[in-house]
C-alpha cells in the first residue's frame, strides 16, 4: 500500500481522513460520522466493507454511490500504474490483493470527486490492514470481541493491540464501551503515543434507547453538556451505542457540526444486512452478526422487536466460534435451519449443525441459502418471523433472491 500510495501522490492527503476500526458496529458507525459531515456540508466520502449486492456500496459519496464514469476512469489509471511497476519488478513479488486495491480506488475516487472528507472503516484488524496508510484527524474504535482469531491473536489483548495499531502520534482516539481487557490495551497504546484517548462509559451521562419496527428512539447526553435526542432508521438498541460514540468523536473533533445536524444525519443512514427489517409481511430481518458480541448484541434487540419464537437461518463461516453464537440465539427461536455462506472462504456446516442440533430438536441442515429460506417461508406460515444472520456471505445471497437478483 505505502508502494501505490505514493506512486498515486498521497490522494487521501487531499481531504481530511477519519479511521474507524472494532469488531462489531464499525461500518454503521463509519455512516453516521460520514453523514452528519455530509449535513454539516461537507463532502463526505464513505469506504465500508463488505458489500452485500455489489461492489459499489463499498464506495459512496454524500450518500450516493460513487459515479460509475469516476470508477471506471480511476480503474483504468490503476491498471496503467500497476502495468508500469510490474515492469520494473524483477522479483515478481508486488501482487496488491484484491482490497488493497478497492481501498486505493477508495482513495482516488474520493480526491477525483473533490471531497473534502473522508471516513475510511478498517477491513481486518488494523495495525496491518490496508487502511492504516491514511493520516486521519481521528480514530475511533468501536467494541471489542473474539474474530479472525487465526489472524489476529485468540485472546482479547492481542485482538485489541492489532485493532489499536490505527492509533497515530498525537491524534485522539475515541473507543465505545470496551472490555477492560481492551480497554488496557488502548491506553496504553494511547501513552504510548501521546494520543489523546476518550472512552464512550466516561463520558456519558445519559444514554437511553427504544428501538421499534420504525427505528430505534435516542436519548444522549455527554456529562457537561446539553442533552441530544434523535431517531436512528436502523434498528437494535446497540445502534444507539454505535451512534453515541459517532457523535463523541464529532463533538470534539467536529464541534461545527450542530446537534440538529447529527440528529438529521444519524436519521438518515440505513445499511443493508445490518438489522435490516426486509419484509414485514412475513417480518424477515438480516444482520451479518458473525461473533458471540455481535449475536448477544443482535438477539437482545431483536428479542424485543419479536417476543414471539420464530425462524433462524444461519451460517457460518470457518474460524468464527459458532458454538458460541448457537448457544446465545439457539433459546429464541421455535425453528433452526443451518446453511453454508457463499463465500470462498471456507466453512463446515455439518459443524455448525451439530452445534445446534445439540441445543434445539427443531433443527435441519440445508446447505443451499435460497433452498434454507424457502423451507422458512414455508415453516413461518406467513406470520412467523424470520431472522437471517451469522455471516455476511449468507445474508448476501437471500437477500439477492428476495429483490429477485442484483449485480455483482
Amino acid at each position: 500500500m505505502r508502494i501505490l500510495i505514493r506512486e498515486f501522490d498521497y490522494p487521501f492527503r487531499s481531504y481530511t481522513t477519519i479511521h474507524v476500526a472494532g469488531t462489531k458496529g464499525k461500518g454503521s458507525t463509519a455512516a453516521f460520522i460520514a453523514s452528519a459531515l455530509n449535513g454539516h456540508g461537507y463532502k463526505t466520502g464513505l469506504y465500508t466493507s463488505p458489500h452485500i449486492m455489489s461492489y459499489m456500496e463499498r464506495f459512496s459519496i454524500s450518500g450516493h454511490e460513487v459515479a460509475e464514469s469516476i470508477i471506471i476512469e480511476q480503474v483504468e489509471l490503476i491498471k496503467q500504474k500497476l502495468s508500469q511497476l510490474a515492469s520494473v519488478d524483477r522479483t515478481g513479488t508486488f501482487s496488491p490483493t484484491t482490497f488493497e486495491l478497492l481501498t486505493l480506488l477508495a482513495f482516488l475516487c474520493f480526491r477525483e470527486a473533490g471531497c473534502t472528507h473522508a471516513v475510511f472503516e478498517v477491513g481486518l484488524g488494523g495495525r496491518l490492514d490496508a487502511t492504516n496508510v491514511i493520516e486521519p484527524k481521528a480514530s475511533v474504535i468501536t467494541p471489542i470481541d473474539l474474530e479472525h482469531t487465526e489472524i489476529l491473536g485468540k485472546t482479547i489483548e492481542a485482538i485489541a493491540g492489532e485493532k489499536g495499531g490505527i492509533i497515530k502520534p498525537g491524534v485522539s482516539v475515541f473507543c465505545g464501551f470496551q472490555k477492560k481487557e481492551a480497554r488496557a490495551v488502548f491506553e496504553k497504546i494511547s501513552a504510548e503515543k501521546k494520543a489523546a484517548g476518550f472512552f464512550l462509559e466516561d463520558e456519558v451521562d445519559r444514554l437511553h434507547s427504544v428501538a421499534s419496527l420504525d427505528g430505534t428512539r435516542v436519548d444522549l447526553r455527554f456529562k457537561g453538556k446539553e442533552e441530544i435526542s434523535f431517531r436512528l432508521s436502523m434498528l437494535g438498541d446497540f445502534q444507539a451505542d454505535n451512534a453515541a460514540l459517532a457523535a463523541l468523536m464529532l463533538s470534539h473533533v467536529f464541534p461545527e457540526v450542530s446537534h440538529d445536524e447529527i440528529a438529521r444525519g444519524f436519521s438518515e443512514v440505513v445499511l443493508p444486512g445490518r438489522m435490516e427489517l426486509f419484509s414485514k409481511n412475513p417480518p424477515v430481518m438480516l444482520d451479518g452478526a458473525h461473533t458471540p458480541l455481535a449475536a448477544q448484541r443482535l438477539i437482545e434487540s431483536y428479542s424485543k422487536l419479536f417476543p414471539e419464537k420464530g425462524i433462524l437461518i444461519f451460517g457460518s463461516v470457518t474460524g468464527k466460534d459458532f458454538r458460541r453464537m448457537a448457544e446465545i440465539l439457539a433459546p429464541f427461536f421455535k425453528s433452526i435451519i443451518v446453511s453454508r455462506p457463499d463465500t470462498e472462504r471456507g466453512s463446515d456446516p455439518e459443524a455448525v449443525f451439530a452445534a445446534f442440533k445439540s441445543l434445539s430438536n427443531d433443527c435441519i441442515l440445508e446447505l443451499d441459502p435460497a433452498a434454507a429460506f424457502k423451507k422458512a417461508m414455508a415453516a413461518s406460515g406467513g406470520k412467523l418471523p424470520i431472522l437471517v444472520t451469522g455471516s455476511f456471505y449468507l445474508v448476501a445471497p437471500i437477500r439477492k433472491m428476495m429483490i429477485g437478483g442484483g449485480k455483482d
